[in-house]
């Protein structure tokens, strides 16, 4: 049983970013494009899952793969995380579920409401956090970190090492309270009682957390 799984997905990424949440993971997933990342980050997939309409790479024999249909009623993506959560982790990364694609972008995003483990999000620098109970990252003072309700309302929601913060307050999914916070204290974090929130943290300077 994996204790963390890495998801390669089709959108934007770099080689460099996956090699970086590969460090951490010791299962990788690539679900279709993101065989193509893997080749070009020198890793090693333990399981390609897709319907294989967007390859470019030739697929090692002893590649083990997990073809799904085209026509179906759910991304790559979505199919991929569930197989993911059902290899019981402690952690799903991802790298690559942010694209060219408005649609795919805001849907993957979305899409973390479904999942009740920890998740991260890699993107360029910053790192998109699922966040169901709380979340504890180092930063550096002047780092933006936004905070989005996943479902219509997040209760209880606590936070430390912010500019702006909250004593068991409540944060509306139509509403843009969370946004573009500011990290003036490291370790920083936020813990909520009900409800599931997206963490962004996008540093001034330096590397993520």
């Amino acid at each position: 049983m994996p204790r963390t799984v890495l998801i390669l997905a089709g959108g934007v990424a770099s080689p460099e970013e996956a090699r970086e949440a590969a460090c951490a993971a010791d299962f990788v997933l690539a679900v279709d494009g993101g065989f193509d990342l893997a080749q070009k980050a020198g890793l090693t997939v333990d399981l390609l899952l897709g319907d294989l309409d967007s390859l470019s790479s030739p697929l090692p024999p002893t590649l083990s793969v997990r073809r799904v249909p085209r026509e179906k009623d759910a991304t790559d993506l979505e199919l991929a995380l569930d197989h993911a959560v059902s290899l019981g982790p402690e952690k799903i990364l991802v790298v690559g579920a942010f694209g060219a694609r408005l649609d795919h972008t805001l849907a993957n995003a979305n899409l973390l409401e479904k999942y009740d483990l920890p998740v991260v999000l890699f993107h360029d620098r910053a790192r998109v956090y699922l966040v169901v109970d709380q979340v504890e990252l180092a930063g550096e003072p002047g780092d933006l970190v936004s905070l989005l309700p996943l479902t219509a309302e997040v209760r209880g929601v606590t936070t430390w090492g912010l500019r702006y913060a909250l004593t068991d307050g409540v944060l509306l999914r139509a509403s843009t309270r969370g946004v573009s916070n500011e990290v003036v204290a490291t370790p920083f974090g936020v813990s909520l009682r009900e409800g599931k929130l997206l963490l962004i943290h996008m540093p001034k300077g330096g590397g993520p957390s």
